[in-house]
């Protein structure tokens, strides 16, 4: 049932942050909405133990920043920037097509197999989109 939960906040995340959006600007907004999950995130972290610094090292830091970076940063600020200015019911469905570029890069990068039930996936994604975007 946890994915339940997960889908379900997920779901109603963009909604918020359209209404949040309205007469702010996106990086303001992204500003507020990091620095209100980093005080979630220190609590949980620092409440459950979670927290072992002897475990990370330069290269496990430097990877997940670059990831916070990309992704935490720049994605979710081009992301507000399209939910401020689009429909939400067009722009949280084409910017929740990323597993499609994460499985390309993983095919291309990880060197990940290429089986016919991906093809007909990424097939499936990119129809999807294309009728989201149609015109009635």
């Amino acid at each position: 049932m946890l994915w339940l939960l997960t889908i379900t906040l997920w779901g109603i995340c963009p909604i918020i942050e359209k209404i949040g959006l309205k007469n702010v600007d996106p990086l303001l907004a992204l500003f507020i909405r990091t620095s209100a999950a980093l005080m979630g995130l220190s609590l949980a972290v620092f409440l459950t133990g979670a927290f072992k610094p002897e475990v990370l090292n330069l290269k496990n830091i430097a990877v997940l920043s670059l990831s916070g970076i990309l992704g935490g940063f720049l994605g979710m600020l081009t992301y507000f920037t399209l939910l401020k200015s689009q429909n939400a019911s067009q722009i949280v469905p084409l910017t929740s097509v990323y597993p499609l570029v994460s499985t390309l890069f993983a095919i291309l990068f990880l060197k990940e197999e290429l089986h016919l039930i991906k093809i007909l996936a990424i097939f499936l994604i990119v129809s999807g989109i294309f009728l989201l975007f149609k015109n009635p």
